[in-house]
């Protein structure tokens, strides 16, 4: 069940998301609010990854700002803490409460600036194969090269040091599937495939994502922590995530998701989805 996909308007921008539950409408229960990685893709893949969670929670997830069916709005304002300040928003408006905040990958980025800058709003954060900072790109590079030789490494070079919609799409054709250690069966080759993209937003983002360093922000954040690191993931080394754990003010649970890549979710489904529900049920989240 994926959910009518739904309208709301922000200050400025309208976003489109969905919503879904396998549980009764009018039952109190938690929600949780993915948000989606990229930067440059809708949510399609997020929803399908996270549909299991319908069975305890309503399942929301938007397509963030410039993303997706979502209005683009202008350049100046695809930055952390617009994206930041689009969820408190987003939640205020629509009455959530009881929030299970999830971020995979650039939507770990986003959850992390926002609890840092929107106390008290949520529950707690989950952090799906992301960092606090970008691990070094000599680093990505090699991973990339034990995975995939010489031509993955080649196209992940270049795109680190030219994100043009050229070099994305290259990444996309040969980089992107290495992400995942699963074979993507046909529901997800077809999400892939339909996608919205938005190069112009990755290419504007990923221009100043070598200074990233969330550090300072993740010693304010008080809500708890869970954060999910594929032990093969290229793009976030383990030791780069478990740095979150280090740095938060809050409690960190942090776990190492063995045969899992970038893409944790679709890698070890049944470990996540059980991780995910466990960590809800700390918060003492109506279940």
């Amino acid at each position: 069940m994926m959910g009518r996909i739904l309208r709301i308007t922000l200050a400025d921008v309208g976003i489109y998301f969905t919503a879904s539950t396998r549980r009764s409408w009018d039952s109190r229960k938690p929600v949780v609010l993915g948000l989606h990685g990229g930067p440059g893709i809708d949510g399609a893949q997020l929803r399908y990854f996270l549909a299991p969670q319908q069975d305890w929670a309503t399942v929301v997830v938007p397509d963030q700002r410039g993303h997706g069916r979502s209005d683009r709005s202008d350049p100046a304002h695809w930055t952390l803490d617009q994206w930041a300040n689009d969820v408190r928003q987003f939640v205020e408006i629509l009455g959530l409460t009881d929030v299970l905040l999830v971020g995979t990958s650039f939507g770990g980025f986003v959850v992390q600036r926002f609890l840092a800058s929107h106390p008290g709003v949520v529950r707690g954060g989950v952090i799906v194969g992301s960092s606090a900072r970008r691990a070094a790109a000599s680093e990505i590079i090699e991973r990339y090269r034990e995975l995939g030789g010489e031509d993955a490494a080649r196209v992940m070079a270049r795109t680190l040091h030219d994100p043009s919609p050229e070099n994305e799409q290259e990444w996309a054709r040969v980089c992107a599937p290495l992400a995942r250690l699963r074979p993507p069966g046909d529901v997800l080759t077809r999400i892939v495939n339909e996608r919205i993209t938005t190069p112009e937003v990755n290419e504007h983002f990923m221009a100043t994502f070598a200074d990233l360093d969330l550090r300072a922000d993740l010693s304010t954040v008080r809500e708890p922590l869970l954060v999910l690191a594929g032990a093969e993931d290229p793009l976030t080394p383990p030791d780069v995530a478990a740095e979150i754990q280090k740095h938060s003010g809050a409690e960190v649970t942090f776990q190492l998701v063995e045969r899992a890549g970038h893409q944790v979710l679709w890698d070890q489904p049944e470990r996540s989805n059980r991780l995910l529900r466990e960590f809800a049920g700390s918060l003492d989240l109506p279940l």
